[in-house]
């Protein structure tokens, strides 16, 4: 995450004097450049990476600087991942120890290790950064990021869940529209479950878990059984279910004895 950025950069330059630097040689190919660029990929995780990331920083600090946007993609990325005010403030004051290497980040070794293109920014952060310990975090987690297609590729598995026979003629705003919306569902459960005590189950009463039978000695709903059973046996009185019983038994012994049985009109 932390190179990308710079790479960009770095290979528009490289076509610019590839044509001698004559714009209107590669000002088509410029515009198609910037087209997906600014569109699709220059989000504010990628300036964000690229104004953390010291080996592009130091060289061309005060173009960075007065370059606006690259430190607000910083800043929304610290409102976005940090919730607390009062971290935030705390983040926002060490971004002057980095910028005016202070302490930690001016030392030989720091310097030394971040002119090789090779080395890992978040590793560095995580040497280096204690000067700035709030910012230090954060920037090993932004830096930490890896660029892939995996996340494309999911949100295009949900393309597919939506877009089904039946839902073929969706108009493709009202598509993008249910798509955001399982995609960031899954999202949501996914922080969920992950602030979730794993060992920790809901239970509204002791005696409703199947799994604490073997604790309390109880079976669960035994007592609710029982009760139906003699509601049960309470609407027809003993002495019916006696007579019907024997009524049974004579039709059956008729039966036996081969004596036909007249059924009353």
């Amino acid at each position: 995450m932390g190179f990308l950025y710079g790479c960009m950069l770095d290979a528009k330059k490289e076509i610019s004097v590839r044509f001698d630097n004559e714009k209107s040689r590669f000002l088509e190919v410029s515009d198609i450049i910037h087209k997906r660029w600014d569109n699709k990929r220059k989000a504010t995780l990628h300036r964000a990476g690229y104004y953390l990331n010291p080996y592009d920083y130091y060289p061309n600090k005060r173009g960075i600087e007065l370059d606006g946007t690259l430190k607000e993609g910083l800043i929304i990325c610290i409102s976005k991942m940090i919730e607390d005010p009062i971290k935030q403030e705390e983040i926002t004051d060490d971004i002057d120890n980095y910028n005016k290497e202070i302490g930690s980040f001016g030392r030989d070794i720091a310097v030394w290790e971040r002119k090789n293109k090779k080395f890992d920014p978040a590793k560095w952060w995580m040497n280096h950064g204690t000067s700035a310990s709030k910012l230090r975090v954060l920037a090993a987690r932004i830096l930490g990021l890896t660029c892939s297609s995996s996340a494309c590729e999911r949100y295009w598995s949900v393309f597919d869940q939506v877009r089904r026979e039946r839902c073929s003629r969706l108009l493709h705003d009202k598509m993008s529209d249910l798509v955001f919306i399982k995609f960031n569902t899954k999202l949501r459960d996914k922080k969920l479950k992950t602030i979730k005590d794993p060992i920790e189950k809901h239970v509204v009463d002791v005696l409703e878990d199947d799994d604490n039978k073997w604790v309390t000695g109880v079976v669960p709903n035994a007592n609710d059984e029982q009760s139906e059973g003699e509601e049960q046996e309470e609407e027809l009185p003993y002495a019916v279910v006696k007579l019907d019983h024997q009524l049974r038994q004579q039709i059956q012994y008729l039966k036996e004895r081969g004596v036909s049985i007249l059924r009353r009109r």
